[in-house]
């Protein structure tokens, strides 16, 4: 899970939603790129729920971190 409410403390890490304004994407774009829906995005972002993805979704957003310069491991710890 992706929780951009707790970042284990270090206020340096990027939320999901910059990592998404970073590549220029909207909600829908970002989703329909990691194979989820907009709401499941939208209640992310707003802290309505954690990000579950599975191994697959996970993969595609490691890709989505690398066009944007990132490395998985800019993001918190917090996945599940």
């Amino acid at each position: 899970m992706v929780n951009d409410k707790n970042q284990n403390s270090n206020p340096n890490l990027p939320t999901l939603k910059q990592v998404r304004e970073r590549l220029g994407m909207t909600q829908e774009q970002f989703a329909q790129e990691i194979g989820i829906t907009s709401r499941t995005i939208r209640n992310h972002e707003t802290g309505a729920n954690q990000l579950k993805l599975s191994l697959g979704q996970f993969k595609r957003l490691k890709e989505l971190l690398e066009q944007a310069g990132m490395s998985i491991d800019d993001l918190p710890d917090d996945i599940d």
